[in-house]
């Protein structure tokens, strides 16, 4: 189907003749790192109109056009120097988005509309000044009053942040720093982290956090004030609320009372009761509900082992859901959008070397449409498995992770880059298309991700095993025996094994360097913690109520020693291997210091770093956003595979 937004888009059909007959090896950097053309499609409610995120002046803005053959294309943002963030209908005429600046991670809010001539208006501001960072979210988009959304913002107090209605007729004064038209509905009394709001936009929960100690906070629809439904130690078994059932009463809870991986309970507030448990998984944790607001019911559940998984329990659903399965075989089909009806649907139809394609789907008819795809210049027949590998790592732990090998080799003897994910608690990773991964492929390197210990997912057991100065020992050894793993497998070349990651991940990566430096031929650490006593003193303020917690997590910054043992920058003397330091100048989570400080000590051993060694970019944060700055990241990457591997 013919799909043009705007002049500027044109040369995507000869990129197409370019590349069809490339090899992998021929595929430019840039293919895999330019913002997709297409992504995030979301239909209005009516379903007649279609929005998307597209590249307009190389920077991610709103456009939207007619549903029916994508007609009356029309560019609503036109921004020049930030992406917008994520996006929603507030209703069919005005769409709400977000944006921060440069990295900074203060969130602000904007409105723009789709009749007449765009107008963008920023509803709620944000700032990053000496007192921390205050941002806004949204909460709530309100469906049923489509003059209002539910926000939350740490403008009173920066630590904790309020709940307000918040008018789409408004407008933040930039003079006052304020918007005269929010309505605070739930004040924070200086612990509460987060709020829960029924289908109705009702407030009726919140959990606040002092120390390790929380509570959960509930009251009955029409009741004032709030009353403790439970006090709990964060480190032990409990609840995590999910949500509301449509009755606006029962609630959904994942839970891992009196076991070790979280299941989905229904849960009764007014006695304080678990109920019945609705679904269990025996190796990962369950918490993704699927609902149908329109059918007013839970349909099923989804939850991530090696691959994504869905459970229905409607059996309507899951007919419907089957056929669509079966008609693209093999591959994830998710609904990432669908008309207050739920007749028009988005389908996001994507698997490991597919970036995805967008259908419209109409249930009333049973008809797939073609719309467009992500990133319609990456062949996903030149691109390169990615499959789920498990080992045991050296005190009998089972390691879960993902392994790509370059689809034309045979497979032994690889070069390969360990490529440790972020976070690092709770946090996990997964199997699908990955740009670095295929990028990687794509130049003969296989990629090792691994779920080590401390990763979310696999249940409290397997997290509680990453806490408590396991930095740099434990979990290092966790990665250590997985290269390990593939060298005795004959996959991997113990000779051309390089370590790459980005915040926790970087900090592994220099890990990897400075504890195991005759494992690693080469590392690359982007915006990754060199120096684990300065993750605690300059973390941002909205963070504070957690830092009992990352003590715990991670190690008493008080004990010196600790600290010193842990943090690679105490034994740069120990690096062996090349080093490539990327990092973002505004980056409010691992500050530049970590950067600059490493790098200083490398100039005290006479260790100079290139342009293309070190990298670091005073319009970016925690990771590089914008388009020229990652895809030069990339390019010199791939210089220094080259070079050193």
């Amino acid at each position: 189907m013919p799909f043009k937004i705007h002049v500027m888009l044109a040369f995507v059909a000869a990129l197409l003749i370019q590349t069809v007959a490339a090899k992998p090896a021929d595929i430019p950097v840039k293919d895999f790192f330019r913002n997709a053309e297409f992504t995030g499609l979301q239909l209005s409610p009516s379903g007649k109109y279609l929005a998307v995120i597209s590249p307009i002046k190389n920077r991610r803005n709103i456009v939207v056009m007619e549903t029916k053959n994508l007609k009356k294309i029309k560019v609503l943002t036109a921004f020049d120097k930030q992406n917008v963030g994520g996006y929603f209908w507030a209703n069919e005429d005005e769409l709400v988005f977000t944006m921060d600046s440069d990295g900074n991670e203060a969130f602000s809010i904007f409105k723009v509309n789709r009749e007449g001539k765009p107008k963008v208006v920023e509803l709620v501001g944000s700032s990053v000044g000496n007192s921390g960072i205050r941002s806004a979210s949204v909460v709530h988009t309100l469906p049923d009053d489509p003059k209002h959304i539910i926000v939350q913002f740490n403008g009173r107090r920066v630590t904790a942040p309020d709940l307000y209605l918040l008018p789409l007729d408004s407008r933040w004064s930039q003079k006052r720093r304020k918007n005269a038209k929010m309505k605070i509905i739930a004040r924070n009394p200086g612990d509460v982290q987060g709020w829960l709001v029924d289908h109705d936009g009702d407030v009726r929960g919140a959990t606040s956090l002092k120390g390790l100690k929380g509570k959960f906070h509930y009251k009955e629809k029409g009741e004032k004030d709030f009353r403790v439904l439970r006090e709990f130690n964060v480190l032990e078994e409990g609840i995590a609320p999910l949500g509301f059932d449509f009755d606006n009463k029962t609630m959904f809870v994942s839970s891992n009372k009196g076991r070790d991986r979280g299941a989905i309970y229904y849960f009764d507030p007014k006695t304080n009761k678990l109920g019945d448990m609705i679904f269990e998984h025996d190796e990962v944790d369950v918490s993704g509900l699927i609902m149908s607001r329109k059918r007013q019911k839970l349909l099923g559940v989804s939850y991530f082992d090696d691959y994504p998984r869905s459970k229905y329990f409607d059996e309507e659903e899951a007919k419907m859901r089957k056929g669509l399965k079966d008609a693209f075989k093999g591959k994830m089909v998710s609904i990432s959008s669908a008309s207050d009806d739920e007749m028009l649907n988005i389908l996001l139809v994507s698997d490991d070397t597919d970036p995805g394609s967008y259908y419209l789907y109409d249930r009333k008819e049973g008809k797939v449409q073609f719309l467009v795809s992500r990133m319609n210049w990456i062949k996903p027949e030149q691109m390169s498995p990615m499959k789920p590998i498990r080992y045991k790592s050296r005190d009998g732990l089972t390691m879960r992770g993902y392994l790509t090998v370059p689809k034309d080799s045979n497979g032994k003897k690889l070069p390969l880059i360990v490529n440790p994910h972020g976070g690092p608690f709770g946090v996990r990773d997964f199997w699908g298309y990955n740009p670095e991964h295929q990028f990687f492929a794509s130049r003969g390197y296989a990629t090792l991700q691994v779920n080590y210990r401390g990763s979310g997912g696999y249940g409290r057991k397997f997290q509680h095993a990453g806490y408590g100065g396991k930095w740099g020992a434990e979990m290092q050894n966790d990665l250590t025996d997985g290269v390990k793993y593939l060298i005795d497998e004959g996959i991997v070349d113990p000779e051309r094994v390089c370590i790459y990651g980005a915040s926790y991940g970087g900090y592994a990566t220099m890990a990897g360097l400075t504890f195991t430096p005759d494992l690693y031929k080469c590392g690359i650490n982007y915006v990754g913690v060199t120096d684990v006593g300065l993750l605690f003193t300059s973390m941002p303020k909205h963070w504070e109520p957690a830092k009992e917690l990352l003590k715990i997590q991670i190690g008493d910054p008080e004990d010196k020693e600790l600290m010193a043992r842990m943090s690679p920058l105490a034994h740069v003397d120990k690096i062996k291997a090349p080093l490539m330091i990327v990092h973002g100048a505004k980056d409010p989570r691992v500050v530049k210091q970590h950067a600059t400080d490493l790098r200083d000590a490398l100039e005290d051993r006479k260790i100079e770093l290139s342009d293309d060694e070190w990298i670091m970019k005073f319009d970016e944060g925690h990771g590089f956003r914008k388009e020229e700055n990652r895809v030069e990241l990339y390019e010199k990457i791939e210089k220094f595979l080259a070079k050193h591997l």
